[in-house]
């Protein structure tokens, strides 16, 4: 069986509707897909359908934006807040998990807005034009806007060079641009997709911009608080960074989750169904799924 508990569609920053996403799954041979839109469920019946169609399984799952503050540093650095994706996978109740993340769409639609009057003003662009082509690259849905939106809107307009440069730039943690996004505490998201009936895994550990120490701290306290499992490095990262992570989450007791974070042609190196192989002792958290996989 291969497993992707991780990708997006056009109904957060993906480019692709979720049908679109599933059948290209369904062409890379995935044969267990989880669609875990930012902070939204409203893509899960439109891929559920797809799915069947492909005959393949498709599992409820949300990404689930957390604030975390780590401490445990030096001197100026003694703490530090991020924000902490967290996937909620097979859950049940989606009406519980729905009316928790609407208030958080809410809020990212203001995000948006509240990052274009920055660039606006940074770049000496109007605000209007600007806006729309970022509302046209979210197919019009303003709670859909995310950075990946608005870098690539940056990069049509020869801003900069490349997407991640955008980010680099502008957009990415404290960065002239940058706005913070409401969110959940990083233990009261586990407590609500458990609450709703799933599992709580944390996502893509090595991208937060932390040192490894860190990584390792953010680890063993989302296991403290109560988390399921964590997410494998990708594949194009160091085999170092991976036997780091493979400790953490075995000093941890936590089973493994693995996804390609596909979000269509923005990132094309994110490829549906490119996703780590789990070692030999390594358990996947799909062995505690509900359905039968």
């Amino acid at each position: 069986m291969k497993y992707d508990l991780h990708c997006h569609s056009t109904c957060s920053d993906g480019t692709y509707a979720p049908t679109e996403v599933v059948q290209r799954a369904h062409a890379a041979g995935v044969n267990v897909l989880a669609l875990t839109d930012h902070d939204t469920l409203a893509g899960i019946d439109e891929a559920r359908v797809a799915a069947t169609d492909c005959d393949m399984q498709l599992i409820n799952g949300v990404e689930i934006s957390c604030e975390h503050t780590l401490s445990g540093g030096y001197g100026k650095n003694k703490s530090t807040n991020k924000i902490i994706h967290v996937l909620g996978l097979d859950f049940t109740d989606r009406e519980k998990m729905h009316a928790t993340l609407q208030q958080l769409q809410d809020s990212r639609a203001t995000r948006g807005q509240k990052i274009t009057e920055k660039l606006s003003a940074l770049l000496d662009i109007n605000y209007d034009e600007l806006w729309q082509a970022i509302l046209d690259k979210a197919s019009g849905n303003p709670q859909a806007v995310g950075r990946a939106h608005i870098g690539q809107v940056l990069f049509e307009m020869g801003t900069v060079k490349t997407v991640q440069k955008a980010f680099d730039k502008y957009l990415a943690d404290n960065k002239p641009a940058y706005v913070a996004i409401e969110a959940l505490t990083m233990q009261r998201g586990i407590e609500l997709i458990h609450a709703c009936g799933g599992q709580a895994v944390l996502a893509h550990p090595t991208r937060y911009q932390l040192s490894a120490t860190r990584v390792r701290k953010l680890i063993e306290e989302f296991a403290e608080l109560g988390g399921d499992g964590c997410e494998l490095p990708a594949t194009s990262e160091p085999i170092s960074t991976r036997r780091m992570v493979d400790r953490s989450i075995a000093a941890n007791d936590l089973v493994i989750s693995i996804g390609s974070d596909f979000h269509g042609s923005n990132m094309p190196w994110r490829r549906l169904g490119d996703v780590p192989d789990l070692n030999a002792d390594q358990q996947g958290v799909w062995q505690s799924f509900s359905a039968s996989v």
